[in-house]
């Protein structure tokens, strides 16, 4: 827990000189696993500590899993274009960082774990997620679905809202392939960008995978809009609990990982990944693309 002495839960005063903020610290981290589609995920983390009560967290039951004993299985996210996409939120918490002596609340880091499938009319079982090659595929839907068709209205039409995947990264602790990168927004000005979501992602079965969300809220600036707080111990605690992700693969999913294997030699997904062409909205599908680049568009994959 941190110090409540020196850093309440209380604002009293603004203060906008630079600070060194406390949350939870991660010493007090309790493991939690959950089972998805029978492969076990697990993560250690802090408990649930927000700025508003109001903000409750999301926990899986122990022992149930998220696909085979979910009579209705993952819900079609609406808010996505295209309706391609069953999402299932199984794990969220939230932590409040506060500054020295009633200075209140400076950000949070929220993080969360959704279960994602293509959504039953749009599946496709000749396709593994546990495949490097399709899984990027896959992600590259998914993101282009996501965060792709968002832009800026009239004259700025052609500005994205997002940029992204930057700063990827291939990691290999897993038995599956997986990636780490941010998502960044973007302002009507072009060169206006800064972190919005990292995300780690990575399948647990032929036909799902599992997308960690990390999102820190600022809340504390100066007079020049730079924020007035140090952002280290939010970071430290984003990386640890990143870090601490673990999974078991359920025996299906390893027969299929060990047959991919032994076809590719590896499991490893790209070590780079440029960020994609966004907005898609304004750009015809069929142009100055490839073959499989169209079909991706069009979600045929």
């Amino acid at each position: 827990m941190r110090n409540i002495f020196k850093y309440p839960p209380i604002e009293w005063r603004k203060r906008n000189e630079y600070v060194a903020p406390q949350g939870p610290l991660y010493s007090w981290a309790t493991s939690t696993d959950i089972s998805i589609a029978g492969s076990r995920l697990g993560i250690k983390a802090p408990s649930h500590s927000p700025r508003r009560a109001a903000a409750k967290p999301v926990s899986a039951y122990p022992g149930y899993d998220v696909i085979f004993d979910s009579p209705a299985g993952l819900h079609t996210d609406l808010t996505i274009p295209g309706g391609r996409w069953g999402v299932a939120c199984v794990w969220s918490r939230r932590w409040a960082f506060y500054g020295p002596w009633m200075t209140g609340c400076k950000g949070e880091l929220v993080t969360a774990i959704a279960v994602i499938g293509r959504s039953d009319e749009h599946r496709n079982l000749n396709i593994s997620f546990l495949s490097p090659n399709a899984f990027e595929t896959i992600l590259m839907q998914y993101l282009n679905d996501c965060y792709g068709t968002e832009n800026w209205e009239g004259e700025r039409s052609h500005v994205p809202r997002f940029h992204g995947p930057v700063d990827w990264k291939r990691h290999t602790h897993l038995p599956v392939p997986s990636a780490s990168f941010n998502i960044c927004s973007r302002g009507e000005d072009v060169g206006c960008l800064y972190v919005r979501d990292h995300l780690f992602a990575f399948p647990v079965s032929d036909q799902y995978f599992v997308l960690v969300t990390a999102t820190q809220h600022h809340y504390s600036r100066d007079e020049s809009g730079d924020l007035a707080f140090d952002v280290t111990p939010m970071q430290d605690l984003q990386n640890q609990v990143l870090q601490s992700i673990s999974l078991e693969l359920g025996r299906e999913a390893k027969a299929s990982v060990d047959k991919i294997k032994a076809e590719l030699g590896s499991l490893y997904m790209s070590k780079d990944f440029a960020p994609l062409k966004w907005p898609t909205n304004i750009y015809p599908p069929e142009a100055d693309s490839s073959p499989e680049t169209r079909q991706v568009l069009r979600g045929e994959v």
